[in-house]
């Protein structure tokens, strides 16, 4: 081992350390594990079911919460991303404070991970435009080529008829074919998480490459109230669903503690669960199970199909002071982690083209650049 790793080793970088004695993908080490950190959330105490909310003509006057992420004491931030959060016709007043608060739990995060945020449909403000326009204007706003993500919650109910999935606004819906065409353009990393029942169908419609959709059934016919949206905002905020110990929370990391949660919830009340959650970011639109992303074995063939790499990159900082990444940053560490990525999937598949008195060789020639540059961020980033 070359004197510059051995000095590199001593930095603590506790992810790169696990990966070369793993060779696990550096994005996605302790993953297939269960945290010993779930535990068991309180309930909500709600009736389960999801209303079809939409109509022709909006119930109340729509409105936009525009609130940056930027901090009055510092102008001059750099913005990691755009985050839009819908918040959906609750139908029943019973769910109106239950969607404020998923939606705050947002709200509160982006202004600690500086993404630019924008929040529709949680006020009654006077406007001439329904929900569904301001969604759809809302993107058109954006930069459609960036490295930095953008973030979509949906947060709400949902229904599935006739074929069509839909996300329930007040006033007219929106369909997961209309988020497909309004999503065409964007060539930058998109985060879609559709939190409502009856919402696995908009996995189909919106992955793509690129792409991290999650959401909180697996298909179109689990209609009763979801409680998915709790638990992956909660995970999200939370420094404790870092298992990778690299001070933000992927959202794989998320996915696999919300649904445990989720799991949990169910067990506890002794119920059938009628939720469960998928994600999708290999762009096939098939989506993934927590439970198969826990599995500690694996065939190279499930591997290459598994979602999760993207989602394991993809992060949110739930505390501040968080690595500030530039953006030619972020495309050298994609790039050496698709170098892992890799160079472990060439290992599994043929393991005697890389034996052991070479592997440490193979691994050193990627490793030791990725664990300057994440020494780099850190030098440059706030104590």
């Amino acid at each position: 081992m070359s004197n510059r790793l051995k000095m590199l080793r001593r930095k603590c970088w506790p992810k790169l350390c696990v990966a070369t004695a793993l060779c696990l993908p550096v994005s996605t080490v302790a993953l297939g594990q269960e945290p010993d950190t779930l535990q068991e959330s309180g309930s909500v105490q709600t009736s389960d079911s999801g209303q079809d909310t939409s109509s022709n003509e909006p119930a109340t006057k729509p409105d936009v919460v525009s609130e940056s992420a930027r901090t009055d004491s510092d102008e001059t931030q750099v913005m990691r991303g755009d985050l839009i959060v819908v918040v959906g016709a609750a139908g029943d007043p019973t769910y109106e404070p239950i969607f404020r608060e998923w939606s705050d739990t947002w709200m509160e995060l982006a202004k600690t991970a500086k993404l630019n945020a924008i929040r529709i449909g949680s006020e009654s403000l006077e406007s001439e435009q329904t929900d569904q326009q301001l969604l759809e204007q809302a993107l058109q706003g954006l930069e459609t080529d960036s490295p930095r993500p953008l973030w979509i919650s949906l947060i709400g109910h949902g229904t599935f008829a006739r074929n069509v999935a839909k996300f329930n606004l007040r006033g007219p819906d929106v369909s997961a074919d209309q988020m497909k065409d309004w999503l065409a353009g964007f060539q930058r990393p998109v985060v879609v998480v559709n939190n409502a029942s009856s919402s696995g169908p908009f996995i189909n419609a919106l992955s793509a490459p690129n792409r991290v959709i999650v959401t909180a059934t697996k298909s179109g016919n689990e209609q009763n109230f979801a409680r998915f949206g709790q638990y992956f905002g909660e995970a999200l905020a939370a420094i404790d669903s870092d298992l990778d110990h690299d001070d933000a929370v992927s959202i794989r990391e998320a996915f696999v503690r919300a649904s445990k949660d989720v799991e949990l919830f169910y067990e506890a009340e002794d119920r059938i669960a009628t939720e469960h959650a998928l994600m999708d970011d290999n762009g096939d639109g098939l989506g993934t199970k927590a439970d198969d992303l826990r599995k500690k074995v694996l065939t190279p063939e499930q591997l290459a199909k598994l979602d999760g790499k993207q989602a394991g990159r993809m992060t949110i900082a739930p505390v501040a002071n968080s690595l500030d990444w530039t953006d030619d940053q972020l495309k050298r560490r994609d790039e050496l982690e698709d170098q892992l990525d890799a160079l472990r999937m060439q290992r599994l598949s043929d393991p005697a083209a890389f034996p052991d008195n070479q592997w440490a060789d193979h691994l050193e020639k990627i490793l030791v650049p990725l664990a300057e540059l994440y020494h780099e961020v850190e030098s440059n980033s706030p104590p």
